[in-house]
């Protein structure tokens, strides 16, 4: 008898079992589960790579560079982020979002004036500290008034099973508002209250303010507002066939390549000018630290405002409702994040007489802030994922409990 046992098959040919195991070797599980882990961490790594490229290759994207960086990225590419998000954005989930009053209020109070003051007030206390660079503060200053970024929230969202519709409305009206809010909060309220900031005034802001909105709507009017209205009218004509070359060629991930360009140009034109070497390791871990802290704190402090405590619903059920849970990680994504999209070409357009190193030194830490909050994000994703499937699994498993109530029951 054979050491192998045969099964006849329809047409009795012998069919002899696979002897191949019915699960991949565990090396292979490891290095599938890595290399997935890895592609979803993509925008990081590449962020990382386009660091590596500015400091061996600083004089091509600099700021008058080979690329001519000051029109080609800051213009360029920044528009081409924001025609993609007005031809992703459908019209109705906007009108939809936009009466959506609680989540404006969460999203836009907590992104502008929360995180403004709190940025402030750490400012203050590290500008103390003859360790800690002032360059620095002030761009940390600047990076707490910026509104909520685009990109990253949009596809980490997804990601997470959230309200993508949600989050679109929300950075959506943080980019509209940001050029008008941002240059106030940082060159009228926080920089001319303390003198340590005062001498980091833009130029026009120690005239007339006119001056400064000028040369900002100036920038952001043609980066900004009118790709995001070219694409919304784009989509409203051709609705159809916009859909499908958004799906079709991922024009999200276009968006994503275009901020790539912008970090390269920035940090290309920072270590061209030498201001990273100015700056101190306690700066340094000041940065990375704060920002950590920050960004996590934010995200607890927005996750109690979309669902606080259920005791509290007695006082007054319309203001501590909790919002569905995909809305609540569109909330916790949103309120937190800082755009370097917008914030990188708004502090160009507000510093146009000083010199590349200053705007370096002021648009760095909002780099910083921004890898963090991405790799923060990431953490936020697996942990949104397994929040959701807790309620999958909740509503798999009660019908069975009704069935069986239901045959205990006599007839």
């Amino acid at each position: 008898m054979s050491g192998h046992s045969t099964i006849a098959s329809d047409d009795n040919t012998p069919v002899v079992p696979s002897s191949e195991p019915a699960t991949k070797p565990l090396w292979l599980r490891i290095a599938t589960r890595t290399g997935a882990f890895l592609l979803e961490q993509w925008l990081l790594l590449a962020m990382g790579l386009v660091v590596l490229l500015a400091y061996f290759f600083p004089s091509v994207g600099k700021r008058g560079g080979y690329v001519v960086s000051e029109y080609t990225v800051t213009y360029g590419a920044v528009a081409i982020i924001f025609l993609c998000s007005g031809l992703t954005l459908p019209f109705d989930k906007l009108v939809k979002h936009a009466r959506n009053i609680r989540l404006h209020i969460i999203v836009q109070l907590t992104s502008f004036l929360l995180t403004s003051a709190v940025f402030f007030g750490i400012a203050c206390a590290a500008a103390t500290s003859p360790d800690i660079e002032t360059s620095n503060l002030v761009g940390f200053i600047a990076t707490g008034a910026l509104p909520t970024t685009i990109n990253s929230n949009v596809v980490m969202t997804r990601q997470a099973g959230g309200d993508v519709a949600a989050t679109m409305v929300s950075v959506t009206l943080g980019n509209l508002l940001g050029p008008f809010i941002t240059p106030l909060l940082i060159a009228k309220l926080y920089l001319p209250s303390t003198k340590a900031f005062a001498q980091w005034l833009p130029e026009q802001a120690l005239g007339h303010l006119p001056e400064l909105y000028r040369n900002v709507m100036f920038q952001m009017g043609l980066s900004v507002y009118v790709p995001l209205a070219v694409g919304q009218i784009v989509r409203a004509i051709w609705t159809k066939q916009v859909e499908h070359v958004v799906a079709r060629y991922r024009l999200a991930k276009i968006g994503s390549f275009c901020l790539l360009a912008l970090i390269w140009s920035t940090f290309c034109t920072a270590f061209a000018s030498k201001a990273l070497q100015t700056l101190t390791p306690p700066t340094v871990a000041f940065n990375i630290l704060t920002n950590l802290a920050v960004c996590v704190a934010f995200t607890g402090f927005a996750f109690l405002c979309a669902r606080p405590p259920k005791r509290l619903a007695k006082l007054s059920p319309r203001a501590f409702r909790q919002v569905d849970k995909p809305e609540a990680i569109s909330i916790c994504f949103c309120a937190p994040a800082k755009t370097q999209a917008l914030g990188i070409p708004l502090i160009a357009a507000m510093y146009t007489t000083a010199d590349d190193k200053t705007r370096a030194l002021i648009q760095v830490p909002m780099i910083l802030y921004t890898a963090e909050q991405i790799l923060v994000g990431q953490v936020l994703v697996w942990l949104f994922k397994r929040w959701l499937r807790d309620d999958k699994e909740e509503d798999v498993e009660t019908p069975g409990a009704v069935v069986e109530d239901d045959k205990r029951r006599p007839g």
